[in-house]
Parts: structure tokens; C-alpha cells; sequence
């Protein structure tokens, strides 16, 4: 039912009218028992509207808060209409004869939280960072949302952004998924893949740790967030604090100090549901149900890149420590470390030129923040040759 909601929620003014609806039918619970009798049925009608009046306020709180970071912040690229829609880019510098990078950031994030390597690039080429549907200034876009959606989305964008290629790809995780589903599509555009620790997609389907659960785990806490966020209810304050002696504390700390610069931007459009419901939505392709369905767009089987080098840039470890967190039986801590270490180079049988490359040793899955200058230096000598390969013809 709440999918269904999806495309209303995503809007600033998604809330108010869902809080309109509840309002009405309220007052229609309350002329019901008017006219027929029956007290229990109005005094529930009483709390509907209550209840819907109260949405009301929240949502309209939450509605001036969106409008006021669209004004605060205005899109620092471009919108472009991709069919019914607008889809934001960021594209700059000249590609001096070879290829444009484009940055996929990993989630389903906003193009910014990839700023910091689209910067490090001023002068050298052309680069382009995007933001997904539903996310930094980008419309929400139909539903629901799928990777093989937005591989065409992200077609459709550069092209009538302009931008012909050849690119090379960059994609961190989940973007990674993206960045692969793209160069299956529109080989005759790829000049190279690079994958950072990419997301297989069977690493919810058979994953002896967590499993599909998780993913499922993962769609209920964004629904959740996503209609505090529609209904006013939501705090930057209110998220659980991180110790700082943790990984994941670290790497917080390491990408605000490498977003410093448009990391006001990104908080205050924080408010804004979309990013929650379009993160839902489309990671309800690794549930039981959606992985069936989604399958045959969704993975890029053995092979399918041969021809295109693709690079597999993944770390030797750096999960030991979050599986022990979960302190599991030594057999199945085994299976879980074994499972990871094999998925992570999964994607070395897409291409018959796919290389695999090795972040410094205790990298975790977040090494793009972690070591930023390995991944920039790893994307330089990839650009490096391709710009050296002769012109296709």
C-alpha cells in the first residue's frame, strides 16, 4: 500500500496532501455517523481529523523547509528534462580529445558525495557527476525505481545534456551496479569501467551473513525516514551518534572533511523524502520477490563487456571487522568472509579485459574515502590509456 505513495511522498507538497485525504475522510467518517448514528464511528471520525491536522502541521513545516533549501541552495548545474522530468548534472572542463569521466557515487546518493573526485580533475578532462531521481536537486522521477531505469535515465540525460563520449565510468558500490548496467547498454559510448568494490547483486540473494533480510531491513528504514521526513518529524539531530573510535566514524569524519565544500548543500536538502522513497523503491530489487523480477535487467552476465576494459578495484580484506561484529559461530564467520572475498571479483568475468586492481592493504569498502589519492591516481593511469588506444573507427 505505501508503495503505491511513493510518487506523492516524494514531493514537497507530497505530505500536505496525503494529510488532506486523511482530513477528508475524517469528516466523511463524522457525516456518516450524523446521519445513520453511531457514536464510536464519529468519535474515530473526531480522530482521523485530529490526527490529519496534525499531519498538517508537520507536513507544511516540513514542505517551507524543502522550499527553503531549494532557495538557500540553488542547483549548481544543470536541469535537464529526460521525459516528464529533470534530471541535475554537473559537467566541466574540456576532455581534450579523450574520454569524460563520469562519477557514481555509491547508494543511491546525490552526485555530490563523489564532488571531491569531479574537483581533483579540474584541468585534466571533462567530468560529470549527476544526481540519481529523487536525490540532490534531480525530480523524483517515476516509480518504481530500478537500476535498469536509470541506466537509461542516465542515457537519456547525457544525451540530450549534450555529453556523446566516450566515457569512462566510476562507480562506488551500488553505483557500481549502475556504472555496469550503463556499459552493457551503450557499449559504443564505454571507453572503460572502473569498479569500486561494485556491488554484486547476489551478495543479498546468497550472503551467509545477513542475507536478504537485510535488504529488506534496509527498504523498511528508509520508508521510515522518508515519511518523517514527508510529515515534519525529522532531525539531523535525531540520527544515532557514531562513536568515534569506530571505521565507520573515521570515514565519516574523512568524507565531511573531503565534501567541505558542498556539504552545507547536502545537509540542508537532507529534509527532502524523495532520496528515502527512491531508496525503497529501488533496493527493492535485492528482496526475495524483486531479485526474481528484476534479474534479467539487473545483472550483467559473464562476458557481456568483453571488449571494454574493466577495472575491479577491490580491497584484500577490510571486512573481517564488521563480521565480527556480529559474533558469529566460527563456521559461519568462515562462510561469510569466504562468500565476500569471492563476490568482491565477481564482476572480473563481465570482460575479457577486466583487471583487478588492489586498494592499500586494510582498506575497507569506503577506501574511496579512505584513500581518495589511490583512487584519483588509479583513475588517471585509466585515463591515461585509454586516451592512448587508437579511435574506434
Amino acid at each position: 500500500m505505501i508503495e503505491a505513495l511513493y510518487p506523492i511522498l516524494s514531493h514537497a507538497w507530497g505530505g500536505l496532501a496525503v494529510s488532506a485525504a486523511v482530513g477528508v475522510a475524517g469528516l466523511l467518517m463524522v457525516s456518516v455517523a450524523r446521519w445513520r448514528g453511531g457514536w464510536p464511528v464519529r468519535w474515530l471520525g473526531y480522530l482521523v481529523a485530529v490526527t490529519a491536522l496534525l499531519l498538517t502541521v508537520g507536513s507544511t513545516k516540513a514542505m517551507i523547509g524543502i522550499w527553503n533549501a531549494e532557495r538557500r541552495f540553488p542547483p549548481p548545474g544543470t536541469l535537464v528534462d529526460v521525459g516528464g522530468f529533470r534530471m541535475h548534472i554537473v559537467a566541466e572542463g574540456d576532455a581534450h580529445g579523450g574520454p569524460t569521466l563520469i562519477w557514481i557515487a555509491g547508494a543511491h546518493a546525490e552526485g555530490n558525495a563523489v564532488y571531491n573526485f569531479q574537483k581533483a580533475f579540474r584541468g585534466e578532462t571533462r567530468t560529470i557527476i549527476f544526481d540519481r531521481p529523487g536525490t540532490g536537486w534531480s525530480d523524483p522521477g517515476p516509480f518504481p525505481r530500478r537500476t535498469a531505469l536509470e541506466a537509461e535515465e542516465l542515457a537519456t540525460l547525457l544525451e540530450r545534456a549534450g555529453e556523446h563520449g566516450p566515457f569512462i565510468l566510476i562507480g562506488h558500490s551500488y553505483g557500481g551496479l549502475l556504472a555496469a548496467n550503463y556499459a552493457r547498454r551503450h557499449k559504443d559510448r564505454t571507453a572503460a569501467v572502473v569498479l569500486l568494490d561494485a556491488t554484486p547483486p547476489d551478495a543479498f540473494v546468497y550472503a551467509p551473513l545477513f542475507g536478504e533480510p537485510a535488504a529488506r531491513q534496509g527498504v523498511l528504514a528508509a520508508r521510515e525516514s522518508g515519511l518523517m521526513k514527508a510529515f515534519g518529524l525529522y532531525s539531523r539531530a535525531d540520527r544515532p551518534a557514531v562513536p568515534r573510535d569506530t571505521v565507520i566514524a573515521r570515514i565519516i569524519r574523512q568524507q565531511d572533511s573531503l565534501l567541505a565544500d558542498v556539504r552545507p548543500a547536502m545537509d540542508a536538502r537532507a529534509s527532502n523524502p524523495a532520496s528515502d522513497f527512491a531508496w525503497a523503491s529501488i533496493f527493492t530489487e535485492f528482496t526475495g520477490s524483486g531479485m526474481s523480477a528484476a534479474a534479467p535487467d539487473l545483472v550483467v552476465y559473464d562476458g557481456e563487456l568483453n571488449g571494454i576494459p574493466v577495472y575491479v578495484v577491490v580491497p584484500e580484506g577490510g571486512i573481517e571487522d564488521q563480521i565480527g561484529a556480529f559474533h558469529l559461530p566460527d563456521a559461519v564467520a568462515k562462510r561469510a568472509l569466504n562468500f565476500f572475498a569471492s563476490s568482491r571479483v565477481r564482476y572480473m568475468q563481465v570482460s575479457d579485459k577486466a583487471l583487478l586492481i588492489h586498494p592499500p592493504n586494510g582498506s575497507s569498502h569506503n577506501y574511496p574515502y579512505e584513500h581518495p589519492d589511490f583512487v584519483i591516481d588509479v583513475v588517471r593511469r585509466v585515463l591515461a590509456t585509454a586516451r592512448a588506444m587508437p579511435a574506434a573507427p
